[in-house]
């Protein structure tokens, strides 16, 4: 428990005041008679808050960091294990720092305050999974600038909470939230895996299909399997045996070997024309140009070997172009006869290619990639139909799974509460009543909406969750408490003294209650805080400056 605090800035009319000493039960901290204002006891209560790893002294009490300025909170812990000092900052407040007993720095002693609250959690023994110690204690520190002084709403630790987190909170304070984990993590996936379909439905990477263009795919689906239908009895082919991409394919095939043969026949063409035309370079020998001088004596036998020789030349030149010219032919040839047998045994693979047309084919592939394309856009609508409904069975069943739990945690606090309300009011007055259901709850007195009564139930709420759970204290600011009727103060803060755990109040006016509120109010005073100089930091600074 904390068994105390202590900052070199809290005064006393100039003095310091030194540890603040505390002690399990009830520690109050008591203001002035004519309830003074602005002394410093929501202060304190908030500096309390901040030992258990609280923010919102540093965040939400702007004036007093402005007016102290840089200062460092002390305190200790006792456990089992002995005593732990620990010192934070108001300048680094994630951190919190381990110290000696003079609060002096301990080597390697930073804790970030996620240890440290793991630290407490620990020490505390709050064995429940998934709960962490501020999820814990942070509901029932209901302190000024806080924001779980909402008497309507006690399960809330912050405004903006969803009244469902609120509730699943409480159900883990009570650790009755494990049996839905299950349920949670399962409605968690159908969730997230119908949003991940919406989404690749948004960006266009899956095709959207509403449900008039559902009904309206499948009137086409119909129109298209009928025309293909007749375009087979046409053909009398098996085309409903092909695929759209086969007919396609087959499409395709068909076109590529017309090319390739049409290619073949001018090559056979050029070959033909290439061996007719190397004929003509086989010139007369020398022997049957002497024939000539038979007929011809004053011919120049001489000049026409010249030209013979010329000729022989010029063949041997065109010889060799057309061998190589024959020779690219005939590989090319090759080459096409080769495609041509793929094509061939690839188009034999196919069933009744042979009594199939190109343009039939390509008719029938139009068809039947229409309709693969409404089938899956049905498809799509389908599995998001289905998505929809697995996620809404799954909340479902995490609703009901809820509501048992939630059920069994409203009896016990109904039952603790009725019994801790029957020692305040003597078994005069209606006791509060909560009633959960999965994302919204009441906390109502029945019969009795006046605002002393729904601040005296949630004081009993808090009650019910310190004897219930492992809360280890609660903080109840004079905001809390002074709206309540003195008789049920007398027996509050006889319940506040009688608790083993730790309990936290302000009050004004102590005077004015009853002599057992007062004497109890003595016993178990802590600080006393008053106007001026008997301000918590010896000063106020609340007041005009007037010249």
């Amino acid at each position: 428990m904390l068994i105390e605090i202590m900052c070199d800035q809290f005064m006393d009319h100039g003095r310091p005041r030194g540890k603040i000493a505390l002690h399990p039960g009830l520690n109050a901290v008591l203001g002035s008679e004519s309830a003074s204002n602005s002394i410093g006891k929501s202060t304190f209560l908030m500096i309390v808050d901040f030992a258990f790893g609280g923010k919102d002294y540093v965040n939400k009490m702007r004036d007093v960091q402005e007016a102290i300025g840089n200062h460092t909170i002390c305190f200790a812990f006792r456990f089992a294990d002995g005593v732990h000092y620990f010192s934070r900052s108001n300048v680094d407040s994630a951190v919190v720092q381990r110290c000696d007993a003079q609060y002096s720095p301990l080597p390697d002693g930073r804790l970030t305050l996620l240890e440290y609250c793991d630290f407490l959690k620990t020490h505390y023994q709050i064995a429940v999974p998934g709960l962490t110690f501020r999820e814990a204690v942070g509901r029932s520190l209901r302190i000024y600038k806080r924001e779980t002084l909402d008497e309507e709403r006690p399960i809330h630790s912050v405004s903006r909470e969803k009244a469902a987190d609120a509730m699943s909170g409480l159900l883990k304070l009570f650790d009755l939230y494990a049996g839905l984990e299950e349920f949670v993590k399962r409605a968690e996936e159908a969730q997230e895996s119908q949003t991940v379909f919406r989404k690749a439905q948004k960006f266009e990477f899956i095709q959207s299909t509403t449900k008039k263009e559902y009904a309206n795919n499948k009137i086409r689906i119909t129109e298209l399997i009928a025309q293909a239908e007749e375009l087979n009895r046409q053909a009398s082919g098996n085309l409903l045996d092909l695929e759209s991409f086969q007919a396609e394919r087959l499409a395709s095939l068909k076109g590529d070997l017309s090319l390739l043969k049409r290619q073949r026949t001018r090559l056979l063409s050029q070959k033909q024309v290439i061996e007719a035309d190397r004929d003509w370079s086989k010139f007369q020998s020398e022997t049957k140009f002497q024939r000539l001088l038979d007929f011809f004596p004053e011919v120049n036998l001489q000049h026409i070997k010249a030209i013979e020789n010329f000729h022989i030349q010029l063949a041997k030149i065109l010889q060799n172009e057309f061998s190589e010219a024959e020779e690219h032919i005939r590989a090319a040839l090759a080459l096409t006869d080769e495609n041509i047998a793929q094509l061939e045994a690839e188009i034999n693979q196919v069933p009744c290619q042979n009594s199939l047309s190109k343009a039939v084919l390509e008719r029938y592939a139009a068809l039947d990639r229409e309709k693969h394309e409404l089938d899956l856009a049905n498809q799509n609508y389908v599995i998001a139909q289905e998505l929809a409904e697995n996620a809404k069975q799954s909340r479902e069943e995490l609703k009901e799974r809820k509501n048992v739990q939630l059920s069994a945690l409203q009896q016990k606090l109904n039952a603790e509460m009725a019994r801790i309300n029957d020692i305040i009011s003597e078994g005069r007055k209606t006791a509060p009543n909560i009633e959960m259901k999965d994302k919204s709850y009441t906390f109502v007195t029945p019969k009795d909406g006046g605002t002393g009564t729904q601040y005296k139930s949630m004081i009993i709420f808090d009650l019910a969750l310190l004897n219930l759970t492992c809360l280890p204290l609660i903080i109840h600011d004079s905001a809390a408490l002074k709206h309540i009727e003195d008789i049920s103060v007398e027996k509050i803060l006889g319940l506040y003294a009688a608790s083993p755990k730790q309990v936290f109040i302000a009050l004004d006016k102590c005077g004015s209650y009853t002599a057992v509120a007062q004497k109890i109010l003595r016993d178990t005073k802590v600080l006393q805080l008053g106007e001026g100089e008997g301000a918590l930091f010896g000063r106020t600074w609340n007041t005009a400056n007037i010249s």
